[in-house]
């Protein structure tokens, strides 16, 4: 739990809310309140905490705007699978799209589930570039701040779930890997049906 600290900390921090942004099934819902948490500690600076994640959040945004810019609806079907983004949150966040453009990519950045995603449908749409990074960038920014600022005040709540985890670390491992192994079993299965 201690890689949490440091410069290896924030490389930590920025890789693990890169691929969050992306829309890996990484929760910033946990990592920005242990930026908080550790910045409580003294491990960390949370401003600088906040800024390397919501910027490696920005950076996984701007993967999939340009995967869906560059490659089209097609392949963000086929790559969307990865990330849970099925045809009808497809169609649901096109249809937002569609009717609030810029108010959609900063309105969805505080929406689980769906924050991550609504880069594809602003890269499939053409969204200008400078005004998809400014909305992105600031409602990832909110966001995080929050959740960091957050784990900051609860830092005993938070504390105390640590505890219990490294109580229970075996259990926890054990329950991990049978939950990533039956996320991957579940997406290979749907994306060899479709």
């Amino acid at each position: 739990m201690y890689v949490f600290k440091g410069i290896s900390g924030y490389i930590t921090i920025l890789a693990l809310m890169i691929l969050e942004g992306i829309g890996f099934p990484i929760p910033s819902e946990v990592i920005m309140p242990l930026v908080g948490y550790f910045s409580k500690l003294g491990y960390l600076d949370i401003v600088v905490g906040v800024l390397i994640g919501t910027i490696g959040s920005l950076m996984g945004s701007i993967v999939d705007y340009y995967l869906a810019l560059k490659l089209g609806p097609k392949f963000v079907r086929k790559f969307g699978r990865y990330v849970m983004f099925d045809e009808e949150k497809e169609r649901l966040l096109n249809i937002w799209f569609q009717k609030y453009g810029v108010v959609a990519v900063f309105g969805f950045r505080f929406i689980p589930e769906f924050r991550a995603l609504i880069s594809f449908p602003a890269g499939l749409a053409g969204m200008n570039l400078a005004k998809f990074l400014i909305f992105t960038f600031l409602g990832h920014l909110i966001w995080d701040s929050s959740l960091a600022y957050a784990g900051f005040v609860l830092y005993q709540q938070v504390d105390y779930v640590i505890t219990l985890a490294e109580k229970f670390s075996e259990v926890i491992l054990i329950v991990f890997i049978i939950v990533v192994a039956t996320y991957i079993l579940y997406r290979l299965k749907f994306t060899s049906r479709s």
